[in-house]
């Protein structure tokens, strides 16, 4: 099959007829908002995965009969086109080859330049790649980010007025990712690497030197084990400063003198400070009355945090080096540390753990077979294990003062506040991991000052957030509680920067809203964007569009008499836009990748929380795992990336879907199987063939088999609706596509290609309805080449019909006879006569009887035994009945049946086999084979 030629064939054909523009009409609506792609590139593989998810539910949803709405956008907001098109303004020959490898010719490389540029092209490329790939979208709603769009500009001008009215938007110190090349916050689609990476509290502690004016400042994201403490670790060849802060004299590692700077005052460096200067000194923390010795370590690095590291001994690293001083005093000495006094550091237990010794350090290190401070990989994971029981289960021992008794999950937070309020410490924060932006430069976490948050810490809204999400449906079902905990998670978001492309902050224009920020609830204004996007149309001007014109179309406030002279558009079309409103939202359906779990769609729930009333929020999440291609991750070094242009032109739009959409279910990554790409182009040429052939072709009496083809059909239907129902587009792709397929074949097998007409004729359609939503072009070719008229795109989603699990078990009994014959056949090896006994009728007997009595859990051998009828047969009966009894699988067969379904087998079991066969009732033969037989198994004869 010509799968290019058929697909324009078709899209054509759609695009004439306006197949799917969606206008109000009295339908129940359903309204899928898919997630707009960044514009700084074609669409990938990865985008498609992503998609295919809305796209095969628009789709399915649209042949059930509802009003099906696609949302589609082009997001152009924020950093990366401007840092991309800086990069081809000046010659940077990598960005230059990532536009040639898009197929850009080299003399229009030059246009991209202008960001502006980019927010033209690629949106128009991005929409002929909806089209060629087949998405069911109606462009007229489509629509692109940013101040280049007047109508979307005014738009989340409005939101963030909202936002603000409810001083959910203010201005502050706080701190961010930081890009330290571009000299502005790097949100999640400012990064190369690092999305869901933030600033984590890393609170710096001031430990006193004895005698001395000196203030060692040791980071710990542990202040609970602070009335524990035993010691502080220097790495003895550690880079180490004086500096002055705020008339403080802080010791630091050198590399933290940047931090001070980024996150806290400007510091004075003072000196260089050696290690030995400070191993052996003692030194006075806050929460204990006694001083500690300054020991070496070399697990500790001196560029994170503070570069200093005070111990409880309770991790397992801290307690193995603490014994490598003690059994080393040669290392002692080297650094003029007492040995003696190095013996004296011991565990000074201060938190209990549930289950374990009061010494935690011993004890996990125990649990976890480590024995040295060489044992890194052992160390490592003890260290993880105990952190995690100590958050989850520990509590305060009874010296700790104030906290004594207090879990420790909730004792940091106030231990923290109180050792900042007595100026004892001083908060800080590292990333919870590296952060690359698309400036290339390493991220670092920065407090800014006087920057725009949106406070996504207010309480109440975070409630409001629970109970959106409460009221939400979430596939799969095991992701609610991590989206509950992102609830809770969320801090201030600095919403703003001072460049970049997107829309000004309505009353604070030298900041543009960055790109998350911007993307919140533009599901909303996609409901009316048919009009804003094409005014002329609808003659009308969006020149003096305002928020009350919002006000009146999303929240109902306001007069629609009073929005036209505000505004100039007529009240008629306001009043339009508003029943449309009303009528699309919320949305029904918004799927993406895991990786806007944590952000984009967390956000898009506060946000509704607070802007919209609860009729109008989002009803279903989905959410899909990244896309592997062949097993392995995508990437253009391995030549494993593909946009998705490069798929359809190599193999056509259909087998690229069908790939895609059986990729993988759920949250979990998937995988793009290129192998099943050539195998699903070959199978959906020999399915057309088959449907050609066979369509209308058959006879009219009745069989046995075709129950049971019915009935396969029947339950192909009811697996690919549940499965498509739950967002299983793989599984619905394994029962509408390689199941049903099987079936057919097997049917046309099983009837020696004498099928019975209406029947197959009924299972053709329902197949190429239920491949509708994965392949459309080859199923509106398939539809029309059957004969039937109109665009299948637009029939009724296929019903349910009778499933006769009696015609599935017996249909299953030929499939197993005719492998046992084959194996009878093969272990023999030789014979062309083949006689099937079926078993005599005292034996079904047994095996009803057998059933019942397993039902009711009584002794079944002792019952059978005592029936007299059956007790005639009793040596016979003990050669199967234990068994039988064990497996407790006993098949409930009729005689009668068996013996009808295997002779309207034999001309079948001939065919297969090569062999002639012929059925018995094993009653009536002398063959000793003939008393093996069993119901549902067959004794079999070979002559």
């Amino acid at each position: 099959m010509d799968f290019k030629h058929v697909q324009s064939k078709w899209q054509e054909a759609w695009k004439k007829e306006k197949l799917f523009h969606v206008e109000r009409d009295g339908r129940e609506k359903y309204y899928i908002a898919i997630v707009y792609p960044y514009m700084n590139g074609l669409l990938h593989l990865g985008h498609l995965f992503t998609y295919m998810q809305s796209e095969v539910r628009a789709r399915f949803k649209r042949m059930q009969g509802k009003n099906v709405l696609i949302k589609f956008g082009f997001h152009c907001t924020g950093t990366p086109i401007v840092a991309a098109a800086q990069r081809v303004k000046d010659g940077e020959e990598k960005q230059i080859e990532i536009l040639k490898s898009m197929d850009i010719p080299s003399e229009e490389i030059k246009n991209f330049a202008d960001p502006e540029y980019w927010a033209t092209y690629f949106p128009q490329q991005t929409l002929q790649d909806l089209y060629n790939i087949g998405i069911s979208i109606d462009e007229r709603y489509t629509f692109k980010t940013t101040s280049l769009n007047p109508a979307y500009d005014a738009f989340i001008r409005w939101q963030f007025n909202k936002l603000k009215e409810k001083d959910y938007v203010k201005k502050g110190k706080h701190p961010v990712v930081w890009d330290p090349k571009a000299n502005t916050p790097c949100g999640d689609h400012d990064r190369l690497e690092g999305e869901g990476e933030t600033p984590k509290d890393f609170t710096w502690v001031k430990f006193r030197m004895k005698d001395s004016e000196l203030v060692l400042m040791s980071g710990t994201t542990r202040p609970d084990a602070l009335y524990g403490q035993t010691n502080l670790w220097v790495n003895p060849l550690g880079k180490y400063v004086e500096v002055n802060v705020e008339g403080e004299r802080w010791i630091v590692g050198k590399e933290a003198v940047q931090k001070i700077e980024d996150q806290y005052a400007k510091p004075k460096v003072v000196r260089e400070v050696k290690p030995e200067e400070l191993i052996g000194k003692k030194v006075k923390g806050p929460l204990v009355d006694y001083d500690i010795y300054v020991l070496p370590a070399d697990f500790i690095d001196a560029s994170v945090g503070s570069g200093i590291v005070y111990s409880a001994l309770e991790t397992p690293q801290d307690y193995m080096e603490v014994l490598r001083l003690h059994d080393d005093k040669e290392r002692c000495e080297r650094f003029g540390l007492p040995h003696e006094e190095a013996k004296k550091v011991v565990p000074k237990p201060n938190i209990s753990v549930t289950g374990m010794e009061e010494d935690l350090g011993k004890a996990i290190c125990k649990e976890f077979n480590a024995k040295s401070y060489k044992d890194e990989e052992q160390l490592e994971a003890a260290k993880q294990e105990i952190n995690k029981r100590v958050f989850r289960k520990g509590v305060m021992m009874k010296h700790c003062g104030e906290f004594a008794g207090i879990p420790v999950k909730i004792v940091q937070s106030k231990i923290v506040k109180k050792l900042v309020n007595e100026r004892e410490a001083v908060p800080f924060y590292e990333l919870t991991g590296k952060v690359v932006s698309r400036s290339l430069a390493e991220c670092i976490v920065k407090v800014v000052q006087d920057q725009w948050f949106i406070e996504y810490n207010d309480e109440l809204w975070k409630q409001q957030a629970h109970e959106c999400l409460d009221s939400m449906q979430i596939i799969p079902e095991k992701l609610r509680k991590q989206f509950s905990y992102v609830i809770d998670w969320l801090n201030h978001w600095a919403c703003a920067r001072e460049f970049g492309l997107g829309t000004k902050l309505p009353w604070d224009e030298q900041w543009v809203i960055e790109s998350l920020s911007d993307s919140t609830i533009q599901m909303a204004y996609a409901t009316i964007s048919k009009y804003l996007e094409h005014p002329g149309k609808y003659d009308f001007s969006i020149k003096g569009l305002n928020d009350s014109f919002f006000d009146y179309v999303m929240l109902g406030k306001g007069d629609k008499d009073a929005v036209e002279k505000s505004t100039g558009i007529p009240a008629s079309i306001t009043e339009e836009m508003r029943q449309d409103f009303c009528y699309f939202y919320p949305f029904d359906f918004r799927n993406s990748a895991k990786d806007l779990l944590q952000n984009h769609l967390t956000f898009c729930m506060f946000n509704h929380a607070a802007i919209f009333p609860k009729e109008y929020w989002p009803k279903t999440f989905s959410v899909n795992g990244r896309v592997l291609v062949n097993n392995e991750k995508m990437s253009k070094s391995k030549g494993n990336f593909f946009t998705v242009r490069q798929l359809y032109e190599e193999h056509g739009a259909d087998p690229v879907r069908l790939t895609a959409a059986n990729a993988g279910d759920g949250s979990d990554d998937a995988n793009y199987d290129s192998a099943f790409l050539e195998v699903s182009k070959k199978k959906l040429t020999e399915l057309f063939a088959l449907y050609a052939a066979w369509y209308g072709k058959g006879r009219t009496s009745k069989m046995h088999v075709d129950s049971w083809f019915n009935s396969v059909v029947n339950e192909c239907v009811q697996r690919t609706t549940e499965s498509l129902e739950d967002v299983q587009n793989k599984a619905a792709v394994q029962a509408a596509f390689l199941d049903l397929t099987r079936y057919i074949q097997w049917y046309l097998r099983r009837t020696n290609n004498q099928p019975e007409k209406e029947l197959l004729k009924e299972a053709i359609e329902k197949q190429i309805l239920l491949l509708t939503p994965f392949v459309p072009h080859f199923c509106e070719e398939a539809w029309t080449s059957i004969g039937k008229k109109g665009f299948v795109s637009n029939e009724s989603w296929p019903k349910t019909g009778k499933i006769d699990k009696e015609a599935l078990q017996a249909e299953e009994q030929v499939a197993l006879v005719l492998d046992d014959i084959k194996n009878v056949k093969e272990l023999v090896g030789k014979g062309n006569n083949v006689t099937l006994f079926v078993a005599e009728p005292w034996k079904y007997d047994l095996f009803t009887k057998v059933k019942t009595l397993l039902q009711e859990n009584k002794e079944v051998i002792k019952e059978v035994m005592a029936d007299a009828e059956l007790k005639k047969h009793g040596k016979d009966i003990m050669k199967f009945l234990p068994k039988l009894v064990k497996h407790r699988n006993v098949p409930e067969v009729d005689k009668t049946k068996e013996l009808a379904l295997l002779r309207e087998a034999a001309s079948f079991f001939t065919e297969e086999t090569g062999m002639k066969v012929v059925v018995e009732e094993a009653e009536n033969s002398k063959e000793a084979k003939a008393k093996q037989a069993l119901p549902s198994k067959p004794a079999i004869l070979l002559a």
